[in-house]
């Protein structure tokens, strides 16, 4: 299997490029942590909270795996809202999707049954997942290529935030009346509070260079569809493989992200007797490793290359998971649930990175989304469902669980056998144009 090509002949950068101020890249960045602050909210509430809306709604362990991969799949159809960016710019579509992203929250938490909750909170997916979506692209775009990893790293860590938050409040609201659906009620004034203060963002310099070209060249914005059409066609042929690639990888990953986030609250709490106060301390413990390893990933990523970041985490990954879940004592669950997040973030991080640059600009949000939110969720998924059903004929939850520990493996390979160092390289040399170099990688 042959490396995809990234030389390209010293590919320019877009015509009228002036690179943003230092000052304005930290006001951005300010701008744009809320969306992994909230998508790391809204993932410990349903992490820590798995426990309380089963005992709500009376679900077995096989419906807590369909509930999990039906509100997952809702992240996946966040792919038509961020190929939008592709169309009207970054700016438009991540306004739109706080305000959404708030509505489905409010419903979500005022929901009656199990039915209408993972309606609402699929829907909620959707946009939450489109805001990280076009954040990413946006740091990476913005960003100069000697931070651009760091940057994406300190973007994923702040994370720890919500989580710490969603700990915190769980400890407190779960025994209360309120229980699992204050946890939603609380974060929405803060996203009311966001959509107001992204008043101040710009679009991004790429972006606007792009619109500026197609002006020049009197290409104007063909029908919706065609539009669809035209950001999808070189994925599906000149930037094939790298979807491919991509999404095998993301999907990999995901096989330590969906038993873990799905299941480790109720594995410890109805199978080893935690109590919410330990599973929520679990989790502040936990992800701040996991905040220690996107800065981490970010670092080595600058330093000495996506290739070896990225595979050296995704080993650390699937070996403390497969721990996690075969361990029985409370010390070694918690050192396994730390180590897994630790390496699990800094992951996510090494191949964000690389989603966002091995596309050009005036397909990056769309293939981004494509390969990362849509088919690289697959495993993400399908993982809890499969493991509810296993559960019983496999002799619990962590003999079915740790089965999906192997996951990682699978990019380790992909990343020695194909995927290209970017360290330190322009967007434009890695990911020449669709249009001016239509015969580029294959």
């Amino acid at each position: 299997m042959r490396a995809l090509r990234t030389e390209t002949d010293n590919a320019p950068l877009p015509a009228g490029f002036a690179p943003p101020s230092r000052r304005y890249l930290i006001a951005l960045f300010a701008m744009l942590m809320s969306a992994t602050i909230f998508e790391g909210y809204d993932i410990t509430i349903f992490h820590l909270c798995t426990p309380n809306i089963a005992k709500t709604f009376q679900l077995a362990d096989p419906q807590i795996g369909l509930m999990a991969t039906i509100v997952r799949i809702g992240g996946m159809f966040s792919f038509f809202v961020v190929i939008l960016a592709d169309r009207y710019g970054r700016k438009p579509i991540l306004s739109v999707t706080v305000l959404c992203y708030s509505v489905f929250t409010l419903l979500t938490a005022l929901s009656s049954g199990v039915a209408n909750f993972t309606v609402f909170q699929s829907s909620a997916q959707v946009f939450l997942a489109a805001e990280f979506g076009v954040a990413v692209t946006m740091i990476g775009e913005e960003f100069p290529d000697s931070s651009r990893g760091r940057a994406l790293g300190a973007l994923h860590m702040v994370a720890f935030l919500g989580v710490t938050a969603a700990g915190l409040a769980y400890g407190v609201m779960s025994e209360t009346r309120w229980g699992w659906r204050g946890m939603y009620l609380l974060g929405l004034a803060p996203l009311l509070l966001i959509a107001f203060v992204r008043r101040g963002m710009r679009e991004t310099v790429r972006f606007q260079a792009l619109q500026a070209e197609r002006a020049a060249t009197s290409r104007t914005l063909p029908d919706f569809w065609v539009s669809i059409r035209q950001c999808i066609t070189p994925l599906l042929g000149s930037y094939r493989g790298r979807l491919l690639l991509i999404a095998t990888m993301w999907n990999s990953i995901g096989l330590i992200g969906g038993p873990t986030v799905t299941y480790f609250s109720l594995y410890a709490k109805r199978d080893h007797g935690w109590k919410a106060s330990e599973i929520s301390m679990a989790f502040i413990l936990a992800y701040m490793a996991g905040t220690a390893g996107s800065l981490l990933s970010g670092y080595l990523m600058d330093r000495i290359g996506r290739r070896f970041t990225t595979a050296a985490f995704y080993i650390v990954s699937g070996v403390a998971m497969y721990a996690l879940f075969r361990s029985d004592s409370h010390s070694a669950m918690l050192l396994a649930e730390i180590v897994t997040m630790f390496a699990y973030q800094a992951a996510r991080t090494a191949t964000s990175a690389l989603s966002t640059e091995l596309f050009p600009t005036e397909i990056r949000a769309t293939g981004y989304s494509l390969c990362v939110q849509v088919i690289g969720q697959i495993g993400w998924a399908i993982s809890p469902l499969l493991i509810g059903l296993l559960s019983a004929p496999m002799g619990g939850l962590g003999n079915a669980a740790s089965i999906f520990a192997l996951g990682p493996l699978v990019g380790v390979a992909l990343v020695f056998a194909i995927v290209p160092e970017t360290r330190g390289r322009t967007l434009e040399e890695i990911s020449p144009g669709t249009i001016l170099a239509r015969d580029q990688p294959d």
